[in-house]
């Protein structure tokens, strides 16, 4: 299936446990899956230090980049797709099942 059946009993329900199963090594570190959208967590703000690795790219950026990757391989493992239209990075807040989200809560 390509997509969500409309009008089936517990076809969301069904929806969302799929996603928690594919994503479930990566619940609650890294995102918090809400059916097909997949908000990713940034670093905290303690973190967003200048520390550098080898190749002199600041630490924070590299662990999101490694659970960015960690992530999309889980979707590519079970041949899920991403839509890159739809895709939005370095957001400040988002808006989440009609809530707009950010650092305030």
């Amino acid at each position: 299936m390509c997509m969500l059946p409309q009008g089936i009993t517990n076809s969301i329900a069904h929806v969302t446990n799929a996603m928690n199963k594919v994503l479930r090594d990566c619940i609650p570190e890294i995102t918090i899956p809400s059916l097909d959208d997949l908000p990713m967590k940034g670093c905290a703000v303690e973190e967003n230090d200048e520390t550098t690795d080898d190749q002199g790219c600041r630490k924070f950026v590299g662990d999101h980049i490694h659970d960015s990757e960690r992530m999309l391989r889980k979707l590519e493992d079970v041949h899920l797709t991403l839509s890159g239209e739809k895709s939005a990075f370095r957001q400040e807040e988002i808006l989440l099942v009609e809530h707009l989200c950010g650092l305030y809560g």
